[in-house]
C-alpha cells in the first residue's frame, strides 16, 4: 500500500481483509479517537499475521474523508500511539510497527483537501515469537474480517495456558522434557472449568519485583475472575496484607538481590491470626527439599502453580481451611 494515492471523496482501490482495517475518526479529538482503540488492533495484529489500520477512510464505502491533523497534533498522535504500544506485552519492538500520515490529495474535479488532511495508518508486523500478546490493561485480541474480538473467559484462560506450556518445556532440559508430562494444559483447563464459580470474588497477592516474568500466570488468574493485586518488594506486600484481607499470597524467592527476600515475607506471616497461605513460585527449585516450614507449597511449574491456587481456594469456599 506504500504507493496508494489517498484523494477525498474518493473510494480507496482495495478493500478491508484481516490485514486491512479502515477506520473514520468522528469528533472534535482525533489524538484521543486514535488512542482509544489503537493498541486494541495492535494486539489483534501482533497476535495474527500483522496488518494495517487506516484513519480517515469510511469502512462502509471506503471513502477517504481523512484527518485534520497540523504538525502538533501528529507529534500527538505519534506520542500516544507510541505509549499505547510501550505498554503492550510482551514488549514490542519499535521496528515492528510504523505511524506514516498520508497526504490527502485533491480531487481531479477540483474539490480542494484541507490543509494538514491525511490519512493515518498504524501499520503491524509481528515478530516470530508466537507470543501472545496483551494490552496495557491485560487483555487480549484477535484480528477478524472488519473487525477485532476480544477473547474472554475459557478462550482466552487456553490461549494462556498454551502460552505457559511453551514457557515450561522450552525451559526444560531434553532429558526432562521426555520424562514430564507434556499435556498438564487441557487438565488445568478442565480443572478450572471445575472450579470456577468457587474462585469468584477471591482475592490474591502476588510479590514480584520482576512481575513481567507472570504476565501470563496473573492475567489467567484474572480471566477466571480472581481479582489479583501486584506488590514489587516484601514491605509493600506487608503494607497490603495490613489494610486488605487476602485469601493467597503467591511470592518470588530472590528479590532485589536478597535471597531470603520470600522466607522472610513468611516470617512476617506466619505471626497474624488466620495467616494468609503463601505459595513460593520460582525460576528454580531442587525438587529434593521441601516448601519452606510454613508455606503451602513451591513450585516453578505453572501447572502446579495453577493447581496450588486452586486448592487454597476451594478450601476458602467450601469452609474447610
Amino acid at each position: 500500500m506504500k504507493h496508494q494515492l489517498f484523494v477525498l471523496g474518493e473510494a480507496v482501490d482495495f478493500e478491508e481483509s484481516m490485514t486491512c482495517e479502515f477506520k473514520e475518526v468522528k469528533g472534535q479529538n482525533p489524538t484521543q479517537a486514535i488512542g482509544k482503540v489503537v493498541d486494541e488492533y495492535v494486539v489483534a495484529y501482533l497476535n495474527e499475521a500483522g496488518g494495517s489500520v487506516y484513519w480517515g477512510i469510511r469502512d462502509n464505502d471506503r471513502l477517504v474523508v481523512g484527518v485534520t491533523l497540523n504538525h502538533d497534533k501528529r507529534d500527538q498522535v505519534r506520542q500516544v500511539v507510541g505509549q499505547k504500544i510501550a505498554a503492550i506485552a510482551p514488549s514490542v519492538s519499535s521496528d515492528c510497527y510504523q505511524i506514516p500520515f498520508h497526504k490527502v490529495m485533491h480531487t481531479a474535479e477540483g474539490t480542494v483537501a484541507p490543509e494538514n488532511t491525511f490519512v493515518v495508518e498504524v501499520s503491524v508486523r509481528p515478530p516470530d515469537s508466537g507470543a501472545l500478546y496483551l494490552t496495557g490493561s491485560g487483555e487480549a485480541y484477535k484480528k477478524t474480517l472488519g473487525g477485532k474480538r476480544k477473547l474472554t473467559g475459557a478462550e482466552l484462560l487456553n490461549a494462556l495456558l498454551v502460552q505457559l506450556q511453551a514457557k515450561q518445556d522450552s525451559s526444560q532440559t531434553p532429558e526432562s522434557v521426555e520424562n514430564s508430562e507434556l499435556t498438564w494444559m487441557p487438565s488445568v483447563a478442565r480443572r478450572a472449568r471445575y472450579v470456577r464459580p468457587l474462585l469468584r470474588g477471591a482475592r490474591v497477592l502476588w510479590v514480584d519485583d520482576n512481575p513481567s516474568n507472570n504476565l501470563y500466570e496473573r492475567t489467567a488468574l484474572a480471566s477466571l475472575d480472581i481479582s489479583v493485586d501486584l506488590a514489587l518488594s516484601t514491605e509493600e506486600a506487608l503494607y497490603m496484607t495490613s489494610r486488605l484481607q487476602y485469601d493467597l499470597v503467591l511470592s518470588d524467592m530472590n528479590r532485589a538481590g536478597n535471597v531470603n527476600a520470600g522466607t522472610e515475607l513468611l516470617d512476617h506471616l506466619k505471626p497474624q491470626k488466620a495467616a494468609t497461605p503463601l505459595v513460593f513460585y520460582v525460576g528454580q527449585i531442587d525438587r529434593q527439599r521441601t516448601a519452606p516450614l510454613g508455606a503451602f507449597g513451591i513450585t516453578n511449574r505453572p501447572d502446579e502453580l495453577f493447581h496450588y491456587v486452586f486448592d487454597v481456594l476451594e478450601r476458602r469456599a467450601r469452609g474447610t481451611d
